[in-house]
């Protein structure tokens, strides 16, 4: 298991510890004025700060990643930092509340310049908060069916799910992100800062199975996936796999299954 789970999972994923949604573990570790201070920084973060950090990582790339690239992420670790999760959890996580708050993702804001809705507010209810940010405002309570379908509906379209945390282990919303993420842009394209960690999963190809199609290949975000010519089968780089299991819907043979990350040795401890 991940180090949250070992810290705050209780035994178990530490996404499945539902005191990680309460409004007790929320005042332990934030309050409504820091969470103010907060949505009305974060766009500027966003617009301004990750723009910046990424030039002076271009400018001064040793310094940067000795000191700036571990300080940027122990910040976010602490206060805003998120971890993939597959569907079937995400499902399990929304099995514990009756409804969710729908919400204008920055992110796709930002990068597009559309408005798109792809993030979802759950646990304490923060919408009195979230109304006072112009960024957020433009939210809408939605019950919990619907919002299993739309997310469902994204994992099909090819949007891997990720829980965020609002002050660890606080956690406070779903993600759906693709490669306009701002997130999966700083870590996996400009390599600023770690702030998504991979799932306590890994992805697995049964060559028995496997066809060879290729149709999961474009899928990934994270380029862990790859087709060998020698065997005419798809096969998985587990080290690069962050077990989000886009991969799955795409495969009509169901050759793709995601393994607890535990269970194989070579990235056990690689999240």
């Amino acid at each position: 298991m991940c180090e949250f789970c070992t810290k705050h999972g209780e035994g178990k994923k530490w996404y499945e510890n539902i005191s990680n949604y309460t409004e007790e573990v929320f005042r332990k570790v934030n309050s409504e004025e820091r969470f103010k201070v907060f949505l009305k920084r974060f766009p500027g973060t966003l617009k301004k700060d990750i723009p910046r950090a990424n030039i002076w990582k271009k400018h001064f790339p040793r310094i940067y990643n000795l000191i700036a690239y571990p300080l940027i992420t122990r910040l976010f670790k602490a206060a805003h930092f998120g971890q993939i999760v597959p569907l079937e959890d995400i499902e399990l996580i929304l099995s514990n509340f009756n409804t969710v708050v729908r919400l204008p993702c920055i992110c796709r804001k930002i990068v597009t310049g559309r408005e798109k809705r792809y993030c979802f507010g759950i646990g304490m209810d923060l919408t009195s908060i979230l109304k006072e940010s112009p960024d957020f405002s433009d939210l809408e309570k939605i019950p919990m069916s619907e919002a299993l379908q739309l997310i469902r509906d994204l994992d099909t379209e090819g949007f891997a799910h990720s829980i965020w945390t609002l002050g660890t282990p606080y956690i406070g919303s779903i993600c759906n992100c693709d490669r306009d993420c701002i997130a999966y842009r700083s870590q996996l394209q400009l390599k600023t800062f770690k702030v998504m960690w991979k799932a306590e999963y890994v992805a697995q190809i049964d060559p028995a199975i496997c066809t060879g199609c290729r149709q999961c290949v474009p899928r990934c975000y994270y380029d862990a996936l790859s087709f060998d010519k020698e065997s005419g089968k798809c096969v998985v780089n587990q080290k690069s796999c962050y077990g989000c299991g886009l991969c799955r819907p795409v495969c009509k043979k169901d050759a793709v299954a995601l393994l607890d990350r535990k269970a194989v040795p070579e990235v056990a401890n690689d999240w």
